[in-house]
């Protein structure tokens, strides 16, 4: 456990000694050095932001299912059997993925080093003052050391690592998928049931926050629609951009973590020559992440939910690195 600095003198004294009788003193250890009394409260400050945004997911989520299945779906069942039955299917199979892989990665421990010896260790975590095995990070605002860290996400209060990365990214591939619906299909066909009027702008319904005269009246419930259609609109660019970012950081066989520490971001100018050695490949990376080695395992374990675990313990990465030699066998226990 590292130490508490709880009186301004300690932090001062602390600064201070770091800044002078140090002699593997560098500009980062001044920076943290510095920043260093700040952390708690800053970590504190985000364990509660975090579960306030959690709960806004839910909201938002969980008013696109009521609004789908209360006025979207019934209106869809006026028109012909074939097409109430086709999105009858594409809806209940969207809404089951965005809850179930939201759920798993908000809940599933993303991994943290064994507190037993540890064979593989790749450096010493001045923070834990513990081992640290290849590919681990220490989060400030969790406190703790997670294996394969991507990233904090605010959104669901927990690091991305790697026991729920898989399903952070399926959530973001989802909820953009899930967006896209409402506001095209899903808007058309609330209009037609709400303003008896299947041709209506999305964006004078949103500017007007869904004030239009309807025969149904409740005028607020209409309102709340239109501020949940504007974010789902909204979520498409924010949600699908994390998903892009992170469905490239997957295709490099990476973290976000070890591509900024690479230097290895999209734009080609300031690319460096170092070389991620756990990029497999394209396809070999695809396969590790999502756990499918055929067909019937993608459906099983891609488009069905599944509570599948990774390749490995994320401790030792000699199963990942023998993944090619072996590759239709990795996947069978």
């Amino acid at each position: 456990m590292r130490p508490k600095t709880n009186s301004i003198k300690n932090q001062i004294r602390l600064i201070y000694y770091t800044f002078f009788y140090n002699e593997n003193n560098d500009s980062l250890t001044l920076i943290e050095t510095f920043l260093y009394p700040f952390v708690d409260y800053i970590s504190k400050f985000f364990r509660i932001i975090g579960w306030f945004l959690v709960c806004l997911v839910i909201l938002l989520i969980t008013n696109m299912i009521y609004l789908y299945f209360s006025i979207i779906l019934p209106q869809i069942y006026t028109t012909t059997w074939p097409n109430f039955l086709i999105h009858f299917i594409i809806g209940n199979w969207l809404a089951i993925n965005t809850v179930f892989h939201y759920y798993k990665g908000l809940t599933t421990n993303p991994g943290q080093p064994p507190k037993n010896k540890i064979d593989n260790i790749a450096s010493m975590c001045k923070k834990c003052i513990s081992p640290k095995p290849a590919r681990t990070h220490h989060c400030s605002i969790c406190d703790n050391c997670i294996l394969k860290m991507d990233h904090h996400c605010p959104w669901f209060n927990n690091c991305i690592g790697f026991y729920n990365h898989r399903y952070f990214l399926m959530f973001c591939i989802f909820m953009t998928i899930d967006c896209i619906y409402l506001i095209t299909f899903g808007f058309y066909y609330y209009c037609a049931y709400v303003y008896q009027n299947d041709e209506l702008n999305i964006i004078s319904f949103v500017i007007n926050l869904g004030s239009i005269p309807s025969p149904h009246g409740r005028s607020i419930f209409f309102t709340l629609n239109a501020i949940e259609f504007f974010l789902c609109f909204v979520a498409i660019f924010a949600v699908g951009g994390l998903a892009g970012i992170n469905i490239f950081v997957v295709s490099n066989g990476a973290t976000n973590i070890e591509l900024r520490s690479m230097r290895i971001p999209c734009v080609p100018s300031t690319y460096s020559n170092a070389r991620n050695p756990y990029d497999l490949g394209f396809r070999a990376n695809w396969k590790i992440f999502l756990g499918f080695d055929d067909f019937k395992s993608f459906f099983l374990k891609v488009i069905l939910p599944s509570s599948h675990k990774p390749l490995g313990d994320g401790v030792d990465w000699s199963d990942y690195f023998k993944y090619n030699q072996n590759e239709h066998d990795i996947f069978l226990v």
